[in-house]
């Protein structure tokens, strides 16, 4: 699902400046991924509940996962990936997804960051009896 996901978009992206499309495409796998993370944490805190003292006092230590694992999936993304959009294994993900139409569009795979990381917490706080609408209580 990842080789059709990054062939879609660097085929977008080379279509807007061939010689920046692998970095912009690698850099928005990372962003993909990174988000994806949000739903998964947020069913893994339905079963068991991890507290914010784990990651220390400061309150804000728990949103400083987020840098090592930026330069992890980016680092791991640049191995895998920039050989993928290069010669000849390029042309074979050419052979098996390009397509004149795609059923999903390009903007559907740029809106699911979005998804991810802002509506999936919203639904899990309305589910989970964390996120309340005061304005909504009579």
């Amino acid at each position: 699902m990842f080789n059709w996901i990054v062939f879609r978009i660097f085929e977008y992206f080379s279509k807007k400046d061939d010689s920046i499309a692998i970095s912009n495409t690698i850099n928005f796998m990372v962003l993909l991924q990174a988000s994806m993370l949000v739903p998964l944490f947020l069913i893994l805190n339905l079963f068991v509940k991890i507290d914010a003292k784990v990651f220390g006092d400061n309150d804000n230590a728990k949103y400083l996962i987020g840098v090592p694992l930026a330069i992890v999936l980016l680092v791991v993304n640049s191995f895998f990936y920039k050989k993928k959009l290069q010669g000849d294994y390029l042309k074979k993900l050419e052979v098996l997804f390009y397509k004149e139409k795609y059923k999903i569009s390009v903007w559907i795979i740029f809106l699911a960051p979005v998804f991810f990381a802002f509506v999936c917490p919203i639904i899990y706080g309305i589910l989970n009896g964390t996120l309340s609408f005061p304005f909504l209580e009579r």
